[in-house]
């Protein structure tokens, strides 16, 4: 009688179940065993190094029926191989069913510990600050001491100039071969940025004073070798990933510079910096590192700028401008890749050495280099798919350039009309842009048109007293005075059109200024008028009544605008107020005979159809309400 198939395969199949048994329970106990923290014997299978806790070996429970090399009777020695051979990796996954993950542990010899035999206690981030702060404090202290030797050995003729300069080297490249060294140990690596920043930043400072102290490299050759010493530098802190090994190369380079150079030339030296941190910062997105390495270009230029001897007009125009360009050309792609916080601040610093140059110069020549930095951020600004905070910035830094311009090159009236008609261009283009940003700028040009408007060209005090004006300024202060109706109308209208200015009591803070200076423009464009026509007494005089008479006027129109608008009908009601209080307090003084006449009979006129007029309004109002 044969062997019954399907039985010799029942009883393999309960073969197999009773030696994943005893494997899951083998496994559980190693790891309840691993849990425990109990030590175990070297030549865990298949992971050199590894262990099996021997408690757990030597308490497991023999498996029954488990055929092959380990026999029946389970594992008697734990330096014979598993049943799945010497290949099954150390973290097989075993079904959850027989206890989850096999997870296996190091030696004990292995596993780092403190000297009480614990484990190794956290370093606290205190201690580690600390450490920082001495290490580079060291590292300032010791470039302090580099410089002063540079230079008192170059005041007190100590060494020749050759042997002065071979110091610095040599202890710059030290000090960066002991860091190179020190990195390798992970406890060591505080000090070792601490000594790479010193030696690269003391190499960079005696290639300054062999330039600008002991004339040993020429301009051109050094600034090549500064060039390459930062970018040095700056290529070890993209290395070892630490910006600040980069931020302490360029500060402490930057810092002491001016020691031992100044002028264009100082310039030319942290405008090195700013280019050999470009491609660092773009790589991994150090926008601190960024700001450090602008700082030095934008405080120098302005100070260099603003002392720039006349001899040296074309050093510094370069520097200048290249400060210009180094910024904007840092700061288009960093626009892509870094917050636009940091960025705006690389605009805002990149134009700051060619204003402060061309202040310093004045006239029209300083007018001209200021309208190659307001070109240059207009063009930045223009660029498609920059940031519109960052193009905000460009506009605001182009604005502030081009009012510098205007009064540099211009002076006197001329200037106030100018900057007059630069206001109600921007107003005008906000109003067809439909921008906030052009409404600002043309605010401010207006504003501050208006403040020398009635400190010089129509002054108040010129409006209540006799002759208003005299001579050439009438002309002047005519034109003046139609200029500022002009910037208030458009100032109203694109507040309008943006949807800022609203006839309601909220925005009650941005058309009430707006309507003061429109009125002051009324009442000098008025006066000037009159006295074109007659230059005397009799000509002040019927200018002060029309500008009563057209106060009621404005005040009519206003009340009539207001049926459901409150603002506009309280902004109506203030006006005939003040155009009372005009004619009780000025012109029943100031005015005399027909002028005095002519002024109380024409408001008095004006009210009398103004109340006509708004009662009739008000009824049909009420009416179709």
């Amino acid at each position: 009688m044969g062997t019954d198939p399907y039985a010799a395969m029942a009883a393999e199949l309960n073969l197999l179940s009773r030696r994943l048994d005893g494997l899951g329970a083998e496994l559980l106990r190693l790891r309840a065993a691993e849990r425990a923290g109990t030590p175990g014997t070297e030549g865990f299978p298949g992971a050199p190094g590894w262990s099996v806790p021997s408690a757990a070996v030597a308490a497991a429970p023999v498996a029954q029926g488990w055929p092959g090399p380990w026999g029946t009777g389970g594992p008697q020695n734990v330096s014979e191989k598993p049943p799945c051979g010497p290949q099954a990796p150390v973290n097989q996954q075993v079904p959850a069913a027989l206890g989850g993950p096999l997870r296996a542990s190091r030696t004990h010899s292995q596993a780092p510990a403190a000297p009480g035999g614990g484990p190794r206690a956290p370093r606290r981030r205190s201690q580690m600050s600390g450490a920082r702060v001495l290490a580079w404090t060291g590292g300032g202290v010791t470039l302090l001491g580099v410089v002063l030797l540079l230079a008192l050995a170059a005041s007190r003729d100590w060494f020749s100039p050759m042997g002065r300069v071979t110091s610095g080297v040599v202890l710059g490249a030290a000090l960066i071969g002991v860091a190179l060294r020190l990195h390798r140990r992970t406890d060591a690596r505080v000090g070792a940025l601490a000594l790479a920043g010193t030696g690269f930043a003391t190499l960079y400072l005696t290639v300054a004073a062999a330039t600008a102290r002991y004339e040993l490299l020429a301009p051109t050759p050094a600034l090549l070798l500064a060039l390459l010493v930062a970018a040095c530098g700056l290529g070890l802190a993209d290395r070892w990933r630490a910006q600040v090994l980069g931020g302490g190369v360029v500060v402490g380079a930057a810092a002491l510079a001016p020691v031992l150079a100044w002028g264009w030339l100082l310039v030319a030296l942290v405008l090195a910096l700013q280019l050999a941190t470009l491609p660092v910062v773009l790589r991994r997105r150090w926008p601190v590192l960024a700001l450090v390495a602008a700082a030095g270009p934008a405080v120098y230029g302005a100070a260099v700028g603003g002392l720039a001897d006349v001899a040296e007009r074309v050093p510094t125009v370069a520097v200048a401008i290249g400060a210009l360009v180094a910024g904007l050309a840092s700061a288009l792609p960093a626009a892509r890749l870094l917050p636009a916080g940091p960025v705006g601040a690389l605009v805002a610093a990149a134009p700051v050495a060619v204003l402060a140059t061309s202040a310093a110069w004045g006239g029209w020549d300083g007018a001209a280099l200021v309208a190659v930095a307001v070109v240059a951020l207009a063009a930045f600004a223009a660029v498609p798919g920059t940031p519109r905070a960052i193009r905000v910035v460009a506009v605001a830094a182009a604005a502030v350039g081009l009012f510098q311009a205007t009064f540099l090159a211009l002076e006197g009236s001329t200037a106030t009309v100018v900057l007059f008609g630069q206001a109600i261009v921007a107003t005008v283009l906000a109003a067809q842009l439909r921008a906030r940003l052009p409404l600002a700028i043309g605010t401010t040009y207006g504003a501050i048109a208006v403040l020398i408007a009635l400190g010089r060209d129509a002054p108040l005090e010129r409006l209540v007293r006799h002759p208003a004006f005299a001579g050439g300024p009438l002309l002047v202060g005519t034109a003046v005075s139609a200029l500022v109706l002009v910037f208030a109308v458009a100032a109203l209208v694109a507040g309008v059109r943006i949807g800022l200015v609203r006839p309601d009591p909220a925005s009650a803070p941005l058309w009430v200024p707006a309507g003061v200076v429109g009125l002051y423009g009324v009442t000098s464009l008025v006066v000037t008028l009159a006295l074109l026509v007659s230059d005397d007494r009799g000509g002040f005089t019927a200018g002060h009544a029309l500008v009563t008479v057209s106060w009621t006027v404005v005040a009519l129109v206003l009340l009539a605008r207001g049926i459901r608008r409150p603002a506009l009908r309280i902004a109506g009601m203030v006006l005939v107020g003040s155009a009372v209080a005009k004619l009780v307090l000025f012109d029943l003084v100031a005015l005399d005979g027909l002028a005095r006449v002519a002024a109380f009979l024409g408001a008095g006129l004006v009210l009398l159809a103004a109340g006509t007029r708004y009662a009739r309004l008000v009824a049909e109002a009420e009416a179709a309400e």
